[in-house]
């Protein structure tokens, strides 16, 4: 937006007859003139109009309009921002006010090149057990997207609330930072099914890095 310097502007003279014009209006208004031994008559008062707006209730806890409520839209996608994390932190709990917790995770800033972060600077690592790591849904969801670095090929897989796999994906191949043209890092894996109630990531004898990671209650990705 522009700026302007703040430089006194002389009104118009049609601004000074109109202002001259207002105040006899006013005079007039509120200084009425009564004969001799008048009264002035009662003022008469309307009862004003009373605009009555009709609200809906709404379940404690979420505001409308609120960036919470705003996430938990089932049109809109869940991204998760690792850089809100701390180093070393193991994470589990921290995202779970946007309905999602954690097992078997560690924020880490990648030391070895081979594994870079997707934006920010902090990835998710399997930690205490390499190569895996767990992700576990307040609700169920419909899409799941991770961008995964691994040195072996990585498993990506989705359970419903009974612990029954509904759906499945995996890396072609390890695809850390520089190792192949053919197999970037970052890879994004994505899974989708009517009710996912977990996913997890697993690569057999390797290490793995989730550089980022979104979910929607729509099949649809977001815009």
């Amino acid at each position: 937006m522009a700026e302007y310097p703040d430089v006194p502007v002389a009104p118009p003279s049609s601004f000074h007859a109109a202002s001259v014009t207002l105040e006899a209006t006013l005079e007039a208004e509120v200084e009425p003139e009564f004969g001799l031994g008048s009264e002035p008559a009662a003022p008469e008062f309307s009862e004003p109009a009373v605009n009555v707006s009709v609200f809906e209730a709404m379940p404690l806890g979420v505001a409308t309009g609120s960036e919470l409520a705003a996430r938990r839209s089932p049109i809109d996608q869940v991204e998760l921002d690792f850089d809100e994390l701390t180093i070393f932190e193991m994470v589990n709990t921290q995202f779970c006010y946007l309905g999602v917790t954690f097992v078997n995770a560690i924020a880490l800033v990648p030391s070895n090149p081979a594994y870079p972060a997707h934006t920010g600077q902090l990835v998710l690592m399997g930690c205490p057990k390499g190569g895996w790591l767990e992700a576990t849904f307040d609700q169920p969801v419909q899409r799941v997207s991770g961008h995964v670095t691994s040195s072996r090929p990585t498993v990506m897989a989705a359970f419903d609330e009974h612990n029954r796999p509904v759906a499945q994906t995996q890396t072609p191949a390890a695809n850390l930072a520089g190792a192949s043209p053919d197999h970037a890092p970052n890879l994004e894996l994505t899974l989708t099914a009517r009710k996912i109630s977990r996913v997890t990531f697993y690569t057999f004898d390797g290490q793995l890095t989730l550089g980022a990671f979104s979910f929607a209650q729509s099949a649809r990705r977001a815009s």
